[in-house]
Formats: C-alpha cells, sequence, structure tokens
C-alpha cells in the first residue's frame, strides 16, 4: 500500500472512531464494542451500581454493553448520549425493550454541552470518549453540573504512551498524561478519588495485536 493511500486509510478510521457514520460507522462501532469490552466491563464493576443511581453515559457506541449495567441492579436508571446519530439509532435498536420499559434513554449530544437539567445523575462514566473533547475543562464541568452533590465521575481512558504507537491517533486526537486529566478534572472543581490501572493484550481497530494500558479515574462533585 502506498504511503498516501496508508495515511488516508487511517484517517478515515480516525474519523469514524470520532464520530462513527453510515455502514462502515457500525462495522467500527461492533469492532470498539469488541477491542473495548474490557475497559468497558472494568468500569461498569468500578461503578457499584446501587437501587438509587440514576447513570449517564457519554458516547456508549451501539450501547451493546447496557444489559451489563441493568443486570446489576433492577431499578437503576440510564441515560447514553452520543455525538454519533448513526450511533443512537443503533443503540435504540439493539435496547428496545429496556427503553420501552423506561429504564434506559439514548440521545444526540454536541460533545459541548449536556441537554439536562442541573443535579440529576448520580454517576457518569465514559469510555475512550477524552480523547475528542473539544473544550476538556468546560466538559468537565459541563459533567460536574448534572451530576449530583456528591456524585461521582468514572473517566477511562489509554495511555498516552501505548495511544502514540497506533498509527491512526495522529488525526484528531488528543492523548493525555493521567496527570494532565487530573488537572482537567480539578479545574473544573472536581475532587480527584480512586486511581486504577489495567493491562491487556487486544487487536486494535488498526488490526493489531497489542498490549494497552488503561486507567479508570474517578472523581467526585463537592458535597
Amino acid at each position: 500500500m502506498a504511503e498516501s493511500e496508508e495515511r488516508n486509510k487511517f484517517k478515515k478510521l480516525a474519523g469514524q472512531l470520532h464520530c462513527p457514520s453510515g455502514d462502515d460507522g457500525i462495522k467500527t462501532a461492533d469492532q470498539m464494542a469488541q477491542s473495548n469490552s474490557n475497559m468497558i466491563s472494568q468500569t461498569i464493576q468500578s461503578l457499584k451500581i446501587g437501587p438509587d443511581d440514576i447513570i449517564l453515559e457519554i458516547g456508549p457506541g451501539n450501547g451493546s454493553h447496557l444489559p451489563e449495567i441493568l443486570s446489576l441492579n433492577g431499578t437503576v436508571r440510564y441515560n447514553g448520549v452520543d455525538i454519533s446519530s448513526t450511533m443512537v439509532n443503533e443503540a435504540i435498536k439493539l435496547n428496545q425493550l429496556p427503553i420501552q420499559q423506561g429504564r434506559a434513554d439514548f440521545g444526540l449530544s454536541d460533545g459541548d454541552f449536556l441537554n439536562f437539567k442541573d443535579a440529576i445523575f448520580t454517576k457518569v462514566f465514559s469510555v475512550n470518549t477524552l480523547y475528542f473533547w473539544q473544550h476538556p475543562v468546560a466538559y468537565a464541568r459541563e459533567i460536574l453540573r448534572v451530576l449530583i452533590s456528591g456524585g461521582h465521575l468514572y473517566l477511562t481512558f489509554a495511555s498516552r504512551d501505548f495511544m502514540e504507537k497506533l498509527p491512526f491517533t495522529a488525526y484528531n486526537f488528543k492523548l493525555y498524561h493521567v496527570s494532565e486529566v487530573s488537572d482537567i478534572l480539578k479545574s473544573a472543581g472536581f475532587e480527584l478519588g480512586n486511581l486504577s490501572s489495567f493491562t491487556e493484550k487486544i487487536r486494535s481497530n488498526a488490526g493489531m495485536d497489542v498490549e494497552r494500558e488503561f486507567y479508570i479515574l474517578e472523581a467526585k462533585k463537592p458535597e
């Protein structure tokens, strides 16, 4: 493959990872659900979901992991927002029953503002979206706004050292060290909590077998 063709291939992949669209976006979402399955499951377990929880997920993709969340408690309520209309439509298709039961909802977001009232979610989580936040501190403040007093954010992301080795992250990805993410959340008004680190072997979205280091950073809205 010529160098220019390879660049175009990875640039296109980066665009789909940012905002999946069309048939290619649906395929990319399936690949993401598979490659990110452990990151998502570890994050869900970190939430320690209880009976009174009202949860917001930012960037749920096709929402194929929603049954795992709802299985942990019979009364938990879930909202998922995504910047991709393709993903919102796919998530709705895959989760008709919990939506009809009033336990879940999916909606479109612009990636800058959250279309919810103040202080309504007990927990917010997001996996692998941080790289695409256009205004990180301002968006973190939006998350803070929709959390109840004492509510928690769980932010999951791969290490910068790992991400820099992937061929598609050169295109519109913003990569972070843990200290930089901590600074973003503190600047937004969060109190930092636990930091968990994990290492896993996966096949990346570029088709490479790699060892990925990732983190789950917990933060709290002051009471």
